[in-house]
């Protein structure tokens, strides 16, 4: 399809034609679809990444505040954690016993986190609080808590721009297909005109 163009449009001053082509309407599709799309995206994709770093640098706050009364202690693995080679063990972690002695004097095991593969015996770091519970990972600090809020925002707008790209690809392949489509209805009604004539000759 294509916007009917009126007789005075087109025309230079003095009247001369300027040779002005018809805008398809898959061409205004396409063209204000790309507006919105990139209008939505450069809205959107700094809200969610503001939004999403916010949100993990409050949590890590809370997350501090809570475990502010722990104190970190070396801890004895009790059993080989499972997992691959200790040479590959930063990769992976598990669940493991370990065992620390309390400050006063009472012997304590809990299952906290650990590399794959580390050894009976290992010395693991745990923070631990006054009633003896253990957690494997201590609370952020200031500048810790700031760096997870950036790297969430980072990989947040990295996955905003791959989803904008995914979606522009599909609308342009969409408008093609529109475009393509109305190439094919046009070109047949100009054969059955050029057809007809033929026939009338």
């Amino acid at each position: 399809m294509t916007e009917e163009v009126s007789p005075g449009a087109g025309r230079g001053p003095g009247g001369s034609s300027t040779h002005r082509l018809p805008v398809r309407v898959s061409d205004r599709i396409q063209r204000w679809g790309r507006v919105l799309l990139v209008v939505v995206f450069l809205l959107a994709a700094p809200l969610a990444s503001a939004a999403t770093g916010r949100a993990v640098h409050d949590a890590e706050i809370r997350r501090a505040a809570a475990l502010s009364d722990t104190t970190r202690v070396e801890a004895r693995l009790v059993s080989d954690s499972g997992g691959p080679a200790v040479d590959a063990r930063a990769q992976s972690l598990v669940r493991a016993p370990v065992r620390w002695t309390q400050p006063d004097g009472h012997v304590r095991t809990a299952v906290v986190s650990v590399w794959a593969g580390s050894p009976a015996g290992s010395m693991v770091p745990i923070w631990t609080t006054p009633q003896g519970a253990a957690t494997s990972r201590g609370p952020a600090t200031p500048g810790e808590a700031v760096a997870s809020a950036w790297m969430t925002a980072t990989v947040t707008f990295a996955l905003a721009t791959g989803l904008f790209t995914a979606v522009w690809q599909v609308f342009t392949k969409l408008v093609d297909t529109i475009r393509y489509r109305g190439w094919e209805k046009e070109w047949d009604k100009v054969e059955a005109e050029l057809s007809e004539q033929f026939r009338n000759r």
